[in-house]
């Protein structure tokens, strides 16, 4: 295959390399689903002048969008957008892969979310393609982010040195909070309007126990659901309309949710008062994958969405075990009979080859880290428009 971009007189005359390798690329329907693309040996296109050659014949009319997209390999796109600003020679080589993958926005449905973006964000690209941001560790952010000084010296008021305090210093407070509200508001700017989803502060590995952990991190709560509100309706004010996602991390049981629901309640009734209407929130439940069955279908009764956390059972090397994708599927059937509709989402992918199986349980949405969310998005895409294919040879065959 050549290592420069296509000529146009050259791919209308069908004669390059590149026109006989869109024309073997492998039927969609022969694929096995759970294989790497490189694993089945089919040539796709992995490198960036491979990738500009599809968009390039896609532009002069010798393919369509969607041959494009199904020509790609999707555990390549992540490291051709890296490789393409300091490597490519030509303006279009490095548009390409980009192109591509709005071409893939555009004919998927799966929604895909960006999860921990490190803050502040270095790359204004990151979001790219996807619906929103999911922040679930703010925990690790206070303990290593630019409020650290500040949150260490609010959280020394509870340490057990200081195990009398009866009245936390307000001043401390203030600080902790605005400053919070300015990285949260900052977040909701990247976003442009997306989604912002937020996990509640679990109190994990913040301070070690002592007599007043549960003040402690009731406090903590009511400072960071301040802070989120105070900077919806900042950005409310100034002409944006963002919808949040509060998340109530790792409920053991329907009484731990209740209570995190109500304080959620009571500081959006206290922070927004009558604007209230102002800024628009929903309440999920953020569990394990290994959550018991029992819980995960009490919980789902009562929340707005449910996320479950893979993370510890994920890995960018192989795909799930048999094991791990049967546990997984008779909890999604569970919370869907309970609520056939909610929005369910799986946060903690790394690897796009487990996406197969993710469609077939009927899970709609997705996160993970944002160097995999390229390979998502193509991955994702390719995957639709192979089950569009399908059904549509079924009618055919049928009629």
């Amino acid at each position: 295959m050549k290592s420069d971009r296509c000529q146009k007189n050259c791919c209308q005359s069908g004669s390059c390399s590149m026109s006989a390798f869109v024309e073997t690329f492998y039927p969609v329907n022969q694929r096995d689903e759970r294989k790497s693309l490189q694993d089945e040996g089919q040539a796709r296109a992995c490198s960036l002048p491979e990738i500009a050659s599809l968009v390039e014949l896609t532009l002069i009319g010798s393919m369509t969008k969607e041959e494009a997209i199904l020509a790609a390999d999707p555990f390549s796109i992540g490291a051709i957008l890296r490789e393409s600003g300091p490597f490519s020679r030509e303006q279009m080589d490095r548009g390409a892969p980009e192109r591509l993958l709005k071409w893939s926005d555009e004919v998927r449905s799966l929604k895909i979310f960006a999860e921990n973006v490190a803050y502040p964000l270095e790359q204004s690209d990151c979001l790219t393609g996807t619906t929103g941001l999911l922040l679930l560790r703010e925990d690790h952010w206070l303990r290593n982010g630019h409020l650290k000084e500040i949150f260490e010296e609010w959280a020394l008021q509870y340490s057990s040195d200081h195990s009398g305090v009866q009245h936390p210093s307000i001043v401390l407070r203030e600080r902790l909070l605005y400053r919070w509200k300015g990285h949260i508001e900052t977040m909701l700017h990247h976003l442009d309007e997306g989604v912002l989803g937020v996990a509640l502060v679990s109190g994990a590995d913040l301070t070690p126990e002592n007599p007043l952990e549960e003040v402690y991190l009731l406090d903590l709560r009511d400072i960071q659901l301040e802070a989120l509100f105070r900077a919806a309706l900042a950005c409310y004010r100034q002409g944006m309309e963002n919808r949040l996602e509060i998340l109530i991390p790792y409920p053991a049981d329907t009484e731990e949710w209740t209570h995190a629901y109500e304080l959620i309640e009571r500081v959006a009734e206290e922070t927004l008062c009558h604007q209230r209407r102002a800024v628009t929130y929903r309440i999920g439940a953020l569990m394990r994958a290994d959550v018991s069955e029992g819980v995960a279908t009490d919980l789902a009764r009562y929340a707005d969405l449910i996320v479950l956390d893979s993370s510890p059972l994920s890995h960018s090397g192989h795909s799930w075990s048999e094991s791990m994708i049967g546990s997984l599927e008779t909890k999604v059937e569970s919370i869907r009979k309970v609520r056939p509709h909610i929005p369910l989402r799986l946060s903690g992918l790394q690897n796009a080859a487990d996406l197969p199986e993710l469609y077939r349980m009927d899970v709609n949405e997705v996160s993970m880290l944002s160097e995999g969310i390229a390979a998502f998005r193509l991955a994702a895409a390719q995957l639709e428009l192979q089950e569009e294919a399908d059904g549509a040879n079924r009618y055919y065959c049928e009629g």
